[in-house]
């Protein structure tokens, strides 16, 4: 049982929306792609490469045989399903998910060297063999490495919702990421948004119904049938509600 001591940060002083840019949603791309610490062709000028091990950890930004397993863990001539998870923290839903669907391909992605490390210590634990955790930024890599029409589901669990309009550049579910997830995803695909803010749940709503390629809807069951992340789990201990908000692929998908 989790302690009523666990510390849970709360977000959900206000139901108000976050704050947009001019009143737009369509953030700019310029703000969309920005990246805490820069790009990835920044980092890799001018960046310290991070010393991580693990049995499943890749770091495609300083390694480049982690570069060609990612590739290829991610080619389309793979007849697995590809699921990708951006923000994995420590890796609770990836073991309980990787551990129910073992025909799948996991792909998790994580900016925190320890939560790669947590999550990978996990998987060893459990037996897991068919997970991966990238210490990268997912934004600009999946840009680089996904085949358009490829990927089966997206996930994004509990987002930062960044209310400051300072902050509007770190927001992940932007316009221009949900149009990168439309060119991703196949038809039938799925880009899955779960939040315990509801002002957040309404805005990201609206960004990805904004989009043609998708059809949107609030999912009755926030646990949308999948095993609960540690932050649904201690907002469940809490008493705080929790959100889904799922996003069909159309097709058919163009290539660029």
């Amino acid at each position: 049982m989790l302690r009523a001591a666990m510390a849970l940060r709360k977000f959900h002083v206000s139901d108000t929306p976050p704050a947009l840019v001019d009143g737009d949603v369509a953030v700019s791309r310029r703000k969309a792609k920005a990246i805490i610490g820069g790009s990835i062709e920044m980092r890799r000028l001018h960046g310290t490469p991070t010393e991580v091990g693990g049995s499943f950890i890749l770091d495609p930004i300083f390694r480049e045989s982690d570069l060609q397993k990612l590739r290829t863990l991610v080619n389309p001539a793979d007849p697995r399903p590809l699921v990708i998870e951006i923000g994995f923290q420590m890796g609770e839903f990836a073991a309980a998910f990787c551990q129910a669907n073992p025909d799948v391909r996991y792909v998790g992605f994580e900016v925190r060297k320890k939560y790669c490390q947590e999550a990978d210590a996990l998987a060893v634990k459990n037996g897991i063999e068919n997970a991966t955790f990238c210490l990268v930024d997912a934004r600009e890599m999946l840009r680089d490495v996904l085949t358009p029409g490829t990927l089966d589901q997206l996930l994004v669990f509990f987002p930062d919702p960044w209310w400051k309009p300072r902050h509007i550049k770190k927001r992940l579910l932007t316009a221009d990421f949900v149009a990168d997830a439309a060119h991703w995803l196949r038809p039938g695909g799925r880009l899955l948004l779960k939040t315990d803010v509801p002002g957040y749940a309404d805005w990201a709503q609206g960004v990805m119904a904004a989009d043609p390629h998708f059809e949107v809807e609030r999912l009755t069951n926030p646990a949308a049938e999948l095993p609960p992340t540690l932050r649904e789990r201690r907002c469940r201990f809490h008493g705080y509600p929790t959100f889904a908000v799922a996003a069909t692929r159309r097709g058919p998908v163009r290539a660029v």
